[in-house]
């Protein structure tokens, strides 16, 4: 048996890296089917379902599960580039534009007003039809993200930066749930790369400020950062970001410890994050709870449902391994689940036992 102390970073340095692979599927997009053309008016959107969209027989995985195929690169260009221009009709121009292996999507404005996306157009790449949904009171764009509302459902295109470099077209459902599927393409009208500007000073202040901090203090590599998952920042609000930093990467994942920065007068405030996670007990006794600034793994970060999820190998072959789910609440993070499996015993399961709740 191996006694696992993520809180350890020579246990973490002792890993012998096999690749930070994606721990999220590439998921279809389900969305309200309907046998005939309808239209739907609520107070934020209206929509147009061309046919049932997207295509019921595609495969819908949970957000968590794993991929079996390999994560694909993105395609990143202008929009000028796009051949099929006249989708968004001759009223409106093309602002933005996702592909996925199943749709394409137009995000689209009225030539009155180019840099207020307002349309968005689905197309099923089978054929099959698509959606239509057009914003009526209010802007659906932020710096990272195009949302649109129909009805209870929620459309998310999410644009490439370098702190989300695998945007995903994401659907999600009245009842929290969420499907999502890896953008395979991606045109916009602006420089993609200045999309996440915004990003660089909570990141920058961090790291320059890392020893005062007491971020990463028994274990630091700089040239680390750039590598595996990486340093980042993911904006919550206008003002407020978490912050990543990979203290170092080891054989096969990384340490990685994390912040809220605030933007605050007349300096930032920054609020070191801890992880909740469960250390396999002694001859036979229950798993014991600890907590722990610094976690090892792959972490994951979903800004719209403010929840991370990190999947631990505790050996390179994979045989032994955790996975937790945390939500950012205010200034926490909250362990929602943690499962595992201690025993190093060469045997492979991919449900892992639950250990929390």
């Amino acid at each position: 048996m191996l006694q696992i102390q993520l809180g350890l970073m020579a246990v973490i340095a002792s890993f012998t890296f096999l690749g930070c692979t994606n721990q999220e599927a590439t998921k279809s997009l389900p969305s309200p089917n309907s046998s005939s053309t309808t239209t739907t008016t609520t107070t934020t959107t209206t929509s147009k379902t061309i046919s049932p969209s997207p295509d019921a027989k595609a495969p819908n995985k949970p957000i968590g599960e794993t991929a079996n195929a390999p994560t694909k690169g993105i395609s990143i260009g202008n929009i000028k580039d796009l051949a099929d221009s006249q989708t968004c009709g001759n009223s409106k121009v093309i602002y933005a534009y996702g592909e996925t292996s199943n749709y394409r999507i137009y995000i689209c404005a009225d030539n009155k007003e180019p840099d207020r996306p307002r349309y968005y157009i689905s197309r099923n790449k089978d054929g099959s039809g698509g959606l239509e949904i057009e914003a009526m009171n209010y802007n659906p764009q932020r710096t990272d993200v195009i949302e649109f509302k129909n009805d209870a459902y929620l459309y998310t295109l999410e644009a490439p930066t370098t702190q989300n470099p695998e945007p995903v077209l994401r659907v999600t459902f009245p009842n929290g749930k969420l499907t999502e599927e890896q953008l395979l393409r991606y045109l916009g009208r602006t420089n993609i790369a200045n999309l996440s500007n915004s990003s660089s000073e909570p990141l920058q202040y961090v790291l320059q400020n890392r020893e005062s901090l007491g971020i990463c203090k028994d274990n630091f590599r700089a040239e680390d950062g750039q590598k595996g998952m990486g340093s980042k920042a993911f904006p919550i609000t206008d003002k407020k970001y978490l912050v990543q930093i990979q203290c170092f990467l080891a054989a096969y994942q990384g340490a990685f410890e994390y912040v809220l920065w605030i933007d605050e007068s007349p300096k930032p405030r920054v609020i070191a994050l801890e992880f909740d996670s469960f250390q396999e007990g002694k001859d036979g006794a229950k798993p014991s709870r600890i907590t722990d600034r610094a976690i090892g793994g792959m972490p994951r970060f979903n800004l719209r449902s403010q929840t991370m999820t990190n999947f631990t190998k505790f050996r390179g072959v994979g045989d032994c391994a955790s996975s937790a789910v945390y939500k950012l609440e205010g200034d926490r993070m909250v362990l929602q689940e943690y499962r595992a499996k201690y025993a190093c015993d060469g045997k492979y399961t991919q449900d892992l036992p639950i250990i929390y709740p």
